[in-house]
């Protein structure tokens, strides 16, 4: 009867339970920035050299891109083609685009408008040709799905930290495969915050943007006296808890996710967007309308802060072609019809990017990554004008950030079977990313369960021919 008389009425534990169903699994990405006297983690600072980029956007086109239906020409095939039934021709003109000349296919004649903004790598290497397994790897470092370890963005982030206040310092604009949510052994307050924009369901009903990130039966005004109890409440509990990475986090987190109520609506909102860039990205248009959307709302979080997006490829819908909308740019079955359908969806957004964000000054320092976990072969196994996988000789390009526009670097086999000149491995491009934003790959390490981890584990080379 004491005991009961002399329990609490609410214990921390239920204080901050009810609190986070106000703020939610916003809360719990544990990336914030704070208020706090002391500083946060995520404060921004220095690598260790001088930078040429500031921050990332990732257009990540899952399934593999054929390269020689995109940047790498292979009329070769044609040929071989006529003698072998398995080889699928190769029928899309390329021409010499820019100043540069750079060798650009006609499925792309936006992205080819810029050739001279980008450095075409036509020699990257991989280790694997399973998809999972493939896309953990750039993402990663280490060629295994499901690995217990973080994600590129993850590591820029604790390397640099955030330049925003108001949101995370990073974002996946939908899922992907590896969840940017999961640091594994990194610090908590690296984790990023996958939004909603596909508009998936649960149970019926839509889920929202970003989870939980307004309460609908406070004011912000009592949310923010809330808060500020539940700072003091934590910062006690803290001090009893030195070194505690998550409930640090976790307290920092709260503040964040706070004052995103307030900045958040604002970002996504792309009716402050004038009619012309809505146009110029493909707003409203059939095919282009989500990846237009995506990446404006990309530019829109690079300019507030952000430190690395994520924007994963858009789908062709079912009732187009079944294929492609499963596999995305994986094209084991007509090659020729998937990926023009799916280089009309990427096309024009993808060259409204780079085009907005070197008009507003951006461009020089930010660095634009576009490619999948690996390319395609000249022919499929099963005969039906399709293309399988190839991580031996495949494509991606980078754009600003501090690399050489308008160059084409590398060379695969007359039919990209394998890599003649200058191999660039994942290892050796993660290296070149983080170089690129003043991080030592060699340096940038972390120290968990009695081993030192690193994005590129103990290899990787700065490719610094593609350096400008």
């Amino acid at each position: 009867m004491t005991e009961e008389k002399n329990k609490p009425l609410i214990s921390r534990r239920t204080a901050l339970g009810h609190y986070a169903n106000g703020l939610g699994t916003l809360a719990l990405t544990s990336m914030l920035q704070n208020e706090l006297s002391h500083g946060s983690d995520l404060d921004p600072r220095p690598g260790t050299h001088k930078a040429k980029a500031k921050r990332v956007i990732f257009l990540w086109m899952s399934g593999g891109p054929s390269q020689m239906d995109t940047f790498d020409p292979k009329p070769a095939i044609n040929d071989l083609a006529k003698k072998k039934p398995n080889v699928t021709e190769a029928p899309f003109k390329f021409e010499r685009r820019g100043k540069s000349g750079l060798w650009v296919s006609e499925l792309l004649p936006h992205i080819a408008q810029h050739a001279d903004d980008l450095c075409v790598i036509r020699s990257m290497k991989g280790e694997t040709n399973t998809h999972e397994h493939a896309q953990t790897f750039v993402m990663t470092g280490v060629p295994q799905n499901n690995s217990p370890v973080p994600t590129i963005g993850s590591w820029i982030v604790y390397g640099l930290g955030s330049e925003s206040k108001n949101l995370p310092a990073l974002v996946s604009l939908d899922q992907s495969n590896p969840n940017v949510s999961e640091t594994f052994f990194l610090p908590a307050w690296t984790q990023g915050t996958v939004l909603n924009l596909n508009k998936k369901k649960k149970k019926g009903k839509e889920l929202p943007l970003i989870p939980n990130i307004n309460n609908k039966w406070l004011s912000p005004e009592q949310q923010r006296k809330q808060l500020d109890l539940l700072l003091k409440m934590n910062e006690l509990h803290r001090k009893s808890r030195p070194g505690d990475d998550r409930l640090k986090a976790r307290v920092e987190s709260f503040q964040r996710a706070f004052r995103m109520q307030m900045e958040a609506p604002d970002v996504f909102d792309l009716t402050k967007e004038s009619k012309k860039t809505q146009e110029m990205y493909g707003v409203g248009g059939k095919d282009t309308d989500e990846y237009a959307r995506r990446c404006i709302i990309a530019r829109r979080l690079i300019e507030r802060g952000v430190r690395f997006v994520l924007v994963p490829y858009s789908r062709v819908p079912k009732s187009e072609n079944q294929t492609a909308a499963t596999f995305g740019w994986d094209s084991h079955e007509q090659n020729n019809t998937i990926t023009p359908m799916l280089c009309k969806r990427h096309d024009q957004p993808v060259a409204a990017l780079l085009q907005d964000l070197k008009q507003r000054g951006l461009l020089e320092d930010t660095l634009v990554f576009w490619g999948g976990e690996f390319g395609r072969t000249a022919g499929s196994r099963v005969g039906k004008a399709g293309r399988e996988h190839n991580c031996n000789g495949y494509t991606v390009f980078l754009a600003g950030g501090g690399v050489k526009p308008g160059i084409a670097y590398g060379k695969t086999e007359e039919t990209a079977k394998g890599i003649l000149e200058n191999p660039v491995h994942v290892h050796d491009l993660n290296a070149t990313i983080l170089h690129l934003l003043g991080l030592d790959h060699e340096k940038l390490t972390y120290d968990a369960g009695g081993r030192s981890y690193r994005l590129t584990d103990v290899y990787g080379d700065v490719v610094h021919d593609i350096i400008s």
